[in-house]
């Protein structure tokens, strides 16, 4: 018996001392006030991103338990602690500024514009484009809202598709929902679309699955009715105006599929959800590099704006420049641009529209992103290349369709006439979307080809649904703290 107790306390213990978490605030020593984005890293490499209110989480196993303790960002000294056993803590960093006009800007005297040329040189030398392992975590928030809303039928064929069942299905449809996504992580491959590897650690999804259960059941309402009433092998055309197209039936309607298992519908569902998320991550960052260039709007078109010297300052160790950016002509954004004054590699850049980025209205169909905020950051890899370390995308565009709209079911099997049923409505729809997108990797590992091919890339999990912000959900990993509005957000039932 004593053997026994002694075994399970020291299993109880190791397992208690496996792993500390770490949280905190970071603020600015000479006005209190919080500094959003900040890299908190150990000496191993390891770290996470500071979030807009300035709170992060760090999980630290027992390998890097002694491992020294870095908090930086970008115009402040660097603080490094030694005994970090501490929760729920405030630290606070120092400004270390230089004014621009008390240094030389390089020792080839390159003017600004010559420095935002040099960017682009040699991308290969500075940045790690090959394969790597990124432990990342992704969180997604966005919300909908239907301005307008209405449907009038002028000809059916099919009975069940008239006037009172679509007013009636209308007005169940929620005309504001909102949703929090997060996921952990492995994503493996390099800056392509098609070297993406995904491994799925844990995902939380904050949603009213009451609402997502009405267009669910909306849906399968749609299913039904049209299971019942079109024939197989059948085709749609869809028609508004001038504009229209091709669409097989199958790609408009869900068949039930009975002849495979409850096992194994549920695993198409985790693959499924795999490959969405996997689509989402490799939207978010195939569009950094292109090749061996950065492939981003402000440094590619940067004759289409202005330049000035802003400031000088320090990452570390590291000299950075700091440019302010303003459009000359029909450009969209304004922000700034850091730059590593040695390598002269661009390591932060952050920019927002000043005006709308699209702007599309002919025929009753109008589309308008008007908002649009960036903020994409890299850091200093233990190879002494640059990679990605957050990435913050948010905007919010407002979508419009008032057409005529003919749906018409046509069939080359079926004897007889061509057209077997056809839908006419006029359609009136105006909705406002926000998406929000944070990215960040906490290590990054080099992989060579042969391993990054033998990953077998399988969905292994589905969303955890929460109704309210859970603070143990994600005890003991990693991630980017949540803010005020995460952490208050609940459906009432």
């Amino acid at each position: 018996m004593y053997t026994l107790t002694r075994f399970l306390f020291f299993f109880l213990l190791s397992y208690l001392v496996k792993s500390q978490e770490l949280t905190g605030i970071i603020l600015d020593e000479t006005n209190n006030t919080p500094i959003p984005f900040s890299s908190i890293y150990l000496k191993s490499g390891k770290g996470v991103v500071s979030n807009e209110e300035g709170r992060f989480r760090l999980n630290i196993n027992s390998d890097n338990i002694n491992d020294s303790l870095f908090i930086s960002c970008m115009g402040y000294q660097t603080l490094r602690l030694l005994d970090y056993n501490v929760s729920d803590s405030i630290f606070y960093l120092s400004p270390k500024t230089i004014e621009l006009k008390s240094i030389i800007l390089s020792s080839n005297d390159l003017n600004v514009d010559e420095i935002i040329k040099e960017i682009q040189k040699n991308i290969k030398d500075k940045y790690e484009l090959g394969i790597t392992k990124k432990n990342m975590f992704l969180r997604e928030t966005g919300s909908q809202k239907f301005k307008k809303l209405e449907i009038k039928i002028k000809k059916t064929s099919i009975p069940e598709f008239n006037q009172k069942f679509w007013d009636s299905t209308l007005i169940r449809i929620p005309r504001y929902n909102e949703w929090y996504f997060e996921l952990l992580g492995n994503l493996t491959g390099n800056y392509s679309n098609e070297k993406q590897k995904l491994e799925l650690v844990r995902a939380l999804e904050l949603e009213d699955k009451e609402k997502t259960a009405i267009f669910e059941n909306i849906e399968k309402l749609f299913d039904t009715i049209l299971n019942q009433n079109i024939k197989t092998n059948s085709f749609f055309k869809v028609r508004s105006g001038i504009i229209g197209g091709k669409v097989q039936a199958d790609e408009m309607v869900k068949i039930a599929n009975d002849t495979i298992s409850e096992e194994q519908k549920i695993q198409n569902k985790k693959d499924d959800f795999l490959k969405w998320r996997k689509r989402v991550l490799s939207n978010l960052i195939t569009g950094l590099f292109d090749d061996d260039k950065l492939d981003l709007s402000i440094i590619k078109k940067a004759h289409k704006y202005k330049f000035i010297e802003s400031n000088f300052t320090y990452l570390g160790e590291i000299p950075v420049y700091i440019f302010d950016f303003i459009p000359t002509g029909n450009a969209d954004y304004q922000g700034k641009i850091y730059i590593d004054a040695d390598k002269l590699a661009l390591i932060r850049l952050e920019y927002k529209n000043i005006r709308p980025i699209r702007d599309f209205s002919m025929f009753g169909v109008s589309f308008k992103e008007d908002f649009r905020e960036v903020v994409i950051q890299f850091k200093k890899l233990n190879s002494g290349k640059y990679g990605l370390e957050f990435l913050d995308f948010n905007s919010s565009f407002e979508g419009g369709f008032e057409r005529p709209l003919v749906i018409t079911e046509k069939n080359k099997i079926v004897k007889g006439r061509n057209k077997q049923n056809q839908l006419k409505m006029d359609l009136d729809v105006v909705n406002r979307n926000t998406q929000r997108f944070q990215l960040v990797v906490f290590e990054t590992e080099l992989l060579e080809n042969n391993k990054f091919e033998k990953i077998d890339e399988k969905g292994n999990l589905l969303p955890v649904n929460k109704t309210s912000y859970d603070p143990d959900f994600w005890k003991g990993y990693t991630i980017i703290e949540p803010n005020k509005v995460i952490k208050e957000f609940s459906i009432d039932n």
